[in-house]
């Protein structure tokens, strides 16, 4: 069996439109196809136990968001991200995510402060041991679920939809395992600072510590990148 077909198999059964579209994405996320891969309809079909149909919509729908790209006569394949792609992303987080957090300054409720509380607390332990893959897991789920709750408290669905969207791309999870030392130990003492700003109702500050937190971030991803990318 090719490989490719290998890693459709290990995609569960869709019921309905939206679930072709969310299994074919998160294989994506997961990295479960390679860039360039071409994704064969009829085998998405037959792996997901659909018909083509669901899936050219779900195609059509990750073309649109930048997870996959239609080349005439040749098909649909995995995009590759490029360093463009990076900037771009980082371009538009700085933009969205600065302001967001500065709504939810007014807005966020106090189960939700103890919960961000009990996961900066958690980033700032993770820092303090070697850095393994596991806790590459555990720091980029629990930052996930951090942003998430601050975004959504925003109360700005169109926005907040948005930017997860540009989250979920592979690109993201990279970062994390770009970080350095010293990069994630300035990322865990942010997020505590941020928990502090919303307690503290203060949207300017909150706003601040996004823009630094991604400015971060950004300097993180695009210093390796250059580094690896380096003229011999």
């Amino acid at each position: 069996m090719a490989e490719s077909e290998a890693l459709l198999h290990t995609m569960p059964p869709a019921r309905s439109a939206d679930d072709v579209y969310v299994a074919i994405k998160e294989a994506l996320a997961g990295n479960q196809f390679g860039a360039g891969q071409y994704l064969r309809e009829e085998q998405l079909a037959k792996s997901l136990g659909v018909s083509r149909t669901p899936v050219r919509e779900a195609l059509r729908r990750l073309d649109a968001e930048g997870w996959v790209e239609t080349r005439p006569n040749y098909g649909v394949r995995v995009k590759a991200w490029t360093l463009q792609d990076a900037r771009e992303i980082f371009e538009a987080r700085l933009l969205i995510e600065p302001f967001l957090a500065g709504r939810a300054a007014l807005k966020i409720g106090a189960p939700d402060l103890d919960r961000l509380r009990a996961l900066a607390d958690a980033m700032v332990s993770i820092t303090r041991s070697p850095s393994t893959p596991e806790s590459t897991d555990a720091w980029f789920a629990a930052n996930g679920e951090f942003h998430a709750i601050i975004t959504a408290a925003a109360d700005n669905t169109r926005l907040d939809r948005s930017l997860r969207s540009m989250k979920e791309t592979p690109l993201i999870k990279w970062t994390f395992v770009t970080y350095s030392d010293a990069d994630r130990e300035r990322s865990a003492r942010q997020h505590v600072d941020l928990v502090l700003a919303l307690e503290q109702r203060n949207a300017a500050w909150a706003e601040a510590i996004t823009r630094c937190h991604i400015l971060g971030a950004q300097q993180a991803v695009l210093g390796r990148y250059a580094d690896e990318h380096r003229p011999a």
